[in-house]
């Protein structure tokens, strides 16, 4: 039934936006720099909403947010919205991973500017080398999006997105372990649109990530980006970018397979290619977006210095997506929907092994899904469902999801929503092998999630406040068993379940000063009631922002991160154990100082107490970092 009834969607000429949910937001009219702003959301709909008719939630950071931390990784930015937890494996340009309400890391889809940089080999993205993306404002969808986005947005969504800037502006810093940080780039802008490239490189001594103190393993992150916009006639324009990744990172590994990690001379050199771009406007009384994206990682594994082995992804992406606004009697209307088809490929090839490792695999999606956003004075509300064929590798999936919201005259707004998602089996999951330790399971099924959440948000002439509170049911999770071996990856027989409070809340308290806060208390167990690892039951986050009224250009931020106490798995004794990481307070600063009109002096610290910060077991995370430099606004 559901499959007929988002064909005759279809029929009725009812299509989609991008696989990745975006359309008008990716074109000339959202690179603006006026749509930058916290009103204007495309991560929650087919088509962007403002922030009075989403029923889901959502988190926004603009760029006088992303100053206060002022820092290099996405995830240490992150760190602001509430549910999000942020896994560190040493260094701060080794793994790092994003967890939203309780889920694994690969729940998580992640875009720039619409377009998927997720890697198709793991299916999460490590925000480790995910930097100099010259970030301007980040959404960040929380809960189940896989009625719009597909398999990878079981747990959240959040989309980067940047805006061409005139003019040249750059960023030269150095400090503590001997990291330098260089950022550079420029805009150009047209009569029909503008073009904008940006390079960044970030290097750093790392740190001992055995803690046993013989050596420190390091990293190095380039990244280059090129994007732009233009218009076609009256009614069209064509957006896209290039974004090319590279990182090289040392790290640790148990050699002698005791569960505890060794000084070893191991590195990964990774290559991320991707591309893409959209075609929008209206015809025939519709609003049409038009997408195509490529995305290529290549991965090699060294050891003492000889290659071990080398893997590679590919996804490839088609979109086409009408959209219609109507007006009737009983609410306005914007119907939308989604046709996209998705091809993932993967290969590896081992040199340790005599090749043993060596295949080659295929995936296959087409997605069909459609939408309806109604509103009529102050209730808005929401349906989309989504149908995947996926051509015989998996069950073929439906997804929905459904909510509504009343606003309130005195700034008060209550919201909920209800819906299902799913996620299918990575490469590394279903065929991954490590010699002695992990093999792939070729029979896993796709974990599926039910979920709803209620919400209360508060708006004042300063400020605005939010209280959510969530519940999710996981079944045929999948899981790493460790009571065999090797070890393999499985789906559970149970339900998972996953619940929390989210608080979140900000203040303008005067022309210089804005604060802002959040608070989340998230409980995510497996099948038997036990708690995942890696979820901190508690996070926090506070911040202050300050800019000088009277010297432009002058600024200062402090913040607070607070991570309580989690579970991770301690493999020195078999079976291995459970153990309880520390909680831990990560303090930062910034503060930039301009000499001229143009050129600032910028200053800012790291993890300032000095903490053990610890996100999982065994591996030593970074102290106290002091950082200077210049800046060219």
């Amino acid at each position: 039934m559901l499959r007929s009834t988002l064909c005759s969607c279809l029929a009725l000429g009812v299509g989609a936006g991008l696989a990745s949910g975006q359309t008008a937001g990716e074109t000339a009219t959202q690179q603006s720099a006026d749509t930058l702003s916290l009103d204007l959301v495309s991560v929650s709909a087919l088509r962007p909403q403002g922030r009075a008719d989403i029923t889901a939630s959502v988190a926004t950071l603009d760029a006088s947010d992303l100053a206060v931390r002022d820092a290099p990784f996405l995830s240490d930015q992150l760190r602001a919205v509430p549910g999000l937890a942020i896994s560190r494996n040493g260094s701060a340009g080794s793994l790092n991973q994003i967890r939203i309400r309780g889920g694994e890391a690969n729940h998580t889809l992640v875009l720039l500017d619409g377009i998927e940089v997720s890697d198709p080999v793991s299916g999460e993205t490590d925000f480790g080398v995910f930097s100099g993306a010259n970030a301007q404002y980040v959404e960040i969808a929380r809960g189940e999006q896989s009625a719009l986005f597909g398999s990878d947005a079981i747990g959240g969504v959040i989309n980067v997105r940047t805006v061409p800037e005139a003019g040249f502006r750059g960023l030269a810093e150095a400090g503590s372990r001997s990291t330098h940080r260089l950022e550079a780039g420029h805009g150009w802008t047209f009569d029909q649109g503008s073009l904008s490239a940006a390079f960044s490189d970030t290097a750093s001594d790392g740190v001992d990530t055995s803690g046993l103190g013989s050596e420190d393993d390091g990293y190095r992150n380039t990244s280059a980006l090129l994007n732009g916009v233009a218009a076609i006639g009256a009614d069209w324009t064509l957006s896209g970018l290039a974004r090319y990744g590279k990182s090289d990172v040392d790290f640790d590994s148990d050699t002698d397979f005791d569960g505890v990690l060794n000084d070893s001379d191991n590195e990964t050199e990774a290559e991320q290619w991707t591309f893409g771009g959209a075609l929008q406007g209206d015809a025939l009384g519709f609003n049409h977006v038009f997408r195509a994206s490529y995305a290529q990682v290549t991965r090699d594994n060294f050891a003492d210095g000889a290659i071990a082995d080398t893997a590679e992804g590919e996804r490839t992406k088609f979109a086409y997506s009408p959209s219609v606004n109507l007006a009737t009697s009983l609410a306005n209307l914007t119907i939308s929907g989604l046709i996209d088809h998705e091809t993932e490929d993967y290969s590896v090839r081992d040199t340790a092994f005599g090749g043993g490792t060596d295949q080659d695999q295929s995936f296959e999606t087409l997605g069909i899904a459609g939408e309806v956003l109604a509103k009529r004075g102050p209730i808005s509300l929401n349906a989309s469902a989504r149908y995947d064929d996926n051509d015989g590798q998996f069950e073929d999936a439906e997804t929905w999801r459904i909510g509504g919201a009343y606003a309130f005259d005195f700034g008060g707004r209550v919201r909920g929503s209800f819906g299902t998602g799913v996620k299918n089996p990575t490469f590394t999951e279903l065929f991954g092998f490590f010699p002695s330790s992990f093999v792939g399971n070729p029979d896993l099924n796709p974990e599926k999630s039910t979920s709803w959440e209620i919400g209360w948000d508060q708006t004042y002439d300063r400020g605005q406040w939010s209280l959510t509170y969530f519940d999710a049911e996981l079944e045929d999770e999948i899981f790493t068993d460790f009571s065999v071996f090797p070890n393999t990856a499985a789906n559970r027989d149970g339900e998972s379940d996953r619940s929390g409070v989210e608080f979140a809340a900000n203040w303008q308290a005067s022309e210089a000063f804005a604060l802002s806060g959040a608070v989340s208390n998230i409980t995510s167990q497996d099948d038997t009631g036990t708690d995942e690892v890696r979820v901190p039951e508690w996070t926090a986050s506070f911040a202050v922002g300050w800019e000088s009224q009277v010297k432009d250009g002058l600024r200062a931020g402090f913040a607070l991160d607070y991570v309580g106490e989690q579970f991770d798995n301690d493999f020195s004794t078999f079976p291995s154990r459970t153990v309880t990481l520390d909680a831990y307070t990560l303090v930062s600063a910034s503060v930039d100082y301009p000499l001229t009109e143009r050129i600032s002096l910028t200053l800012r610290g790291d993890n300032l107490l000095d903490e053990d910060a610890v996100d999982v077991f065994g591996y030593n995370g970074p102290g106290a970092g002091v950082f200077a430099g210049i800046r060219i606004r």
